[in-house]
């Protein structure tokens, strides 16, 4: 029995001594692997979901953030050819496990590319907890350009969409002139192609009209329904713009985007699954357009350039008072920048010009406009007072120079008769008293206004110099300038420009004009940028 026993231990000892070498290196090689883990594990990750996409294609960026990083500031993803759509979507996660925590966080973007080429994502630097820094590479992705949506004939793309088999939807910008004269209007239609089942749709990047003078215009059309590539497609006009160059030469106007939610239907064996299916976003972009504008031919100078008539009212006189007469001015032109009818001789006195409204007429697809003034005419002596002709240069849209012009009037006027001179007080101690009294009250008041309109009056010079700031810096880009403004008092351009806020309004309220046009002296545009800087100091 003893001897038994002993055997059983000695047969043991030998296995132990068999299994020691390999339990030793595989427990060398597990501390080694988990070193090289733990030496090459980082904290923070930046990823995308492709490294090569089309311009209607969207980008999932996503942020990884583990302790230390948790908590670290992401106020906007360094980005080059690309712009975030939206908020980003946030995911968060607690661990606790044998009294040990841990916390990840998930920042997910998607982000649309903005022109064929190249595409980066970052890099971003990352300020942790312990003055912990860590910088994450830039990723680079490649965009290619969309045949289909390069091309102007919406049969054309309706074909290659089809053939490709994806979504018949598009979008297409039509000019109805490709050549024109500096100043001369041309306008733009993009109209929307859908053969599909839209749920949602809206446009998502505006181009920008740096070169032109753009003047918004409704679009009061219905959609309509044609047959292309053998489907029924829909086409509905979704903008107007009638569009003047600021410049000759070869003038673009850029793409305009649009994304829209459309419902692709299921098929299954479900009896029922005609009324099945799942949205999927879809991107579209229209091809830019290409617009010659020509230099107006050596001459004269000219006020307006277009088709436009002059009509001037009969003069008239009231009860002695100046002579007054309406000019109107009205046609397929920028009649907000031109200045006013001259006389073809001085008057005989003297006069002046009261601005009226300007109004645009788009119900035929183009923009009239009608322009008034009122002209206040001061006879200087009565009898019979002549009205030179009233005169205007254009040039028509067909290179011709034209004198519009409206025929001389002689009206019998009567001289306005001047008020009586006051009469002159004498100089005694009461009237000295009487006359003192008068400016010492008014001095008084006006110590007190001024202590009462002290604050607001120094708000007013402070909101001044903060719009002038933003329209007279020395970025030629007025957006440009406001966006820097915006950061030296640590706003987020991007972020405000999605605020939902007042200031968040006031900011795109400005975007909308400053992004279309526009010198710096515009009232509209400086009255919104008065207006975001009241907003944001609030």
């Amino acid at each position: 029995m003893v001897n038994e026993e002993l055997r059983m231990k000695n047969e043991e000892l030998r296995n132990a001594k068999r299994r020691g070498p390999g339990l030793a290196l595989g427990l060398a090689f597990f501390i080694l692997h988990s070193a090289f883990c733990v030496l090459n594990s980082t904290a923070a990750e930046l990823t995308v979901d492709r490294h090569s996409l089309t311009l209607e294609d969207t980008l999932t960026i996503t942020l990884s953030l583990d302790d230390p990083f948790y908590d670290a500031e992401v106020s906007a993803l360094p980005l080059q050819n690309l712009r975030v759509d939206g908020q980003p979507s946030v995911a968060t996660s607690f661990q606790w496990i044998n009294g040990e925590t841990s916390r990840q966080k998930i920042v997910r973007y998607v982000a649309h590319p903005l022109g064929a080429g190249e595409a980066v994502v970052g890099p971003l630097v990352l300020h942790g907890a312990g003055g912990r820094v860590e910088t994450l590479p830039a990723i680079a992705v490649q965009v290619a350009a969309d045949v289909s949506m390069e091309l102007t004939d919406p049969a054309a793309i309706m074909q290659q969409l089809l053939a490709s088999g994806r979504d018949p939807i598009f979008i297409i910008a039509e000019a109805d002139r490709k050549s024109v004269y500096t100043g001369e209007e041309v306008v733009v239609t993009w109209t929307l192609y859908n053969a599909t089942n839209i749920q949602q749709f809206a446009m998502t990047e505006q181009p920008r009209f740096d070169d032109f003078w753009a003047e918004e215009l409704r679009v009061t059309e219905h959609a309509q329904q044609t047959r292309m590539g053998g489907v029924i497609v829909q086409s509905l006009p979704v903008r107007r713009v009638a569009l003047f160059p600021l410049r000759s030469g070869t003038l673009q106007v850029p793409s305009m985007a649009a994304s829209a939610a459309v419902m692709k239907h299921i098929r299954t064996a479900n009896p029922f699954g005609e009324f099945e299916g799942t949205v999927v976003d879809v991107r579209r972009r229209s091809a830019p357009l290409v617009i010659e504008a020509k230099p107006l031919p050596p001459g004269p100078p000219v006020a307006i350039v277009g088709d436009v008539t002059l009509d001037c009212s009969a003069p008239s006189q009231s009860n002695g008072g100046p002579v007054a007469m309406d000019v109107v001015v009205k046609g397929r032109a920028n009649l907000r920048a031109m200045t006013a009818p001259r006389f073809a001789k001085a008057i005989d006195g003297t006069q002046q010009i009261v601005e009226g409204r300007v109004t645009t007429d788009s119900s035929n697809g183009e923009a009239v406009m009608t322009r008034r003034w009122r002209y206040l005419l001061f006879p200087a002596r009565s009898g019979f007072f002549v009205v030179p002709p009233l005169t205007l240069q254009v040039l028509t849209t067909t290179g011709e120079r034209r004198e519009l012009r409206c025929a001389e009037r002689v009206v019998e006027v009567q001289r306005a008769v001047a008020e009586p001179p006051a009469p002159v007080e004498k100089k005694t101690f009461v009237a000295a008293v009487r006359r003192a009294w008068i400016p010492a009250t008014v001095a008084a008041l006006l110590v007190v206004a001024l202590a009462i309109a002290a604050p607001r009056v120094q708000e007013r010079m402070r909101v001044r110099r903060e719009v002038g700031k933003i329209l007279h810096s020395e970025h030629a880009d007025i957006v440009a300038a406001a966006e820097e403004w915006l950061r030296e008092r640590e706003i987020d351009p991007a972020a405000l420009l999605r605020e939902p806020s007042d200031r968040g309004d006031a900011y795109r309220a400005f975007r909308s004009l400053a992004d279309q046009r526009i010198e710096a002296g515009t009232d509209e545009l400086r009255r919104r940028a008065r207006d975001l800087v009241t907003a944001v100091s609030r």
